[in-house]
């Protein structure tokens, strides 16, 4: 299950004053920050049935490395998502390249892909580009990765900037969670956003 908050930021310049903030410094796990280069391409059936079941499915280079992910729709209320969520770390370059739903074949989920799916190669809907600086951080009771995403979505041949604070529940209690991100909301002045990117950028194919 992923338990998220999500924001969005008017620039680069305010994530850097989130970072660089009292409210990151005075919980921050020390020499937890880095930052990744992702690439991630979105899959689905021609005829988008994934999409149509609420499903994203996607192939992000992480770094060095690629994740499978799948996730659900579940639920947003006020920039707070949670959501089933399953990855697994991929090897295989045909897999990479080609993917279907045979990825997530040890998971709970893997009947229910199939049924809606099938087992044959998927074809890609969106990608995105984005740099991800984050930070691990522990309010007492709650352990949240706090993470500004910076790039773009492309789909359809149209482009939309990607610009987002996202806080995500490692491990700990999710009220501590929500009162922590209502803190950087409130000094920010925060909007908080319940799409999820693949949900905007699918936007850009209508």
């Amino acid at each position: 299950m992923e338990i998220e908050l999500k924001y969005l930021l008017k620039d680069r310049a305010q994530a850097d004053e989130i970072f660089s903030g009292s409210l990151v410094k005075e919980y921050e796990d020390e020499g937890s920050f880095e930052t990744i280069d992702m690439q991630a391409i979105y899959y689905d059936t021609p005829d988008r049935k994934l999409t149509a079941e609420g499903i994203a499915l996607r192939v992000r280079k992480e770094g060095g490395y690629y994740v499978a992910t799948m996730k659900d729709k579940g639920n947003s209320i006020q920039g707070m998502h949670k959501r089933r969520e399953i990855n697994v770390r991929l090897s295989d370059e045909e897999m990479i390249k080609h993917p279907d739903v045979t990825i997530f074949k040890e998971s709970d989920a893997y009947d229910e892909l199939v049924r809606i799916a099938g087992k044959g190669s998927l074809a890609p809907v969106l990608e995105m580009t984005f740099e991800r600086r984050q930070v691990r951080v522990d309010t007492g009771k709650a352990i949240s990765v706090l993470s500004c995403d910076d790039g773009h979505i492309t789909a359809g041949g149209r482009t939309l900037p990607i610009m987002e604070l996202e806080i995500e529940l490692y491990s700990g209690d999710v009220e501590e969670l929500r009162e922590y991100g209502q803190k950087i909301a409130a000094e920010y002045g925060l909007t908080p956003e319940d799409r999820s990117k693949f949900a905007r950028g699918y936007d850009l194919l209508k």
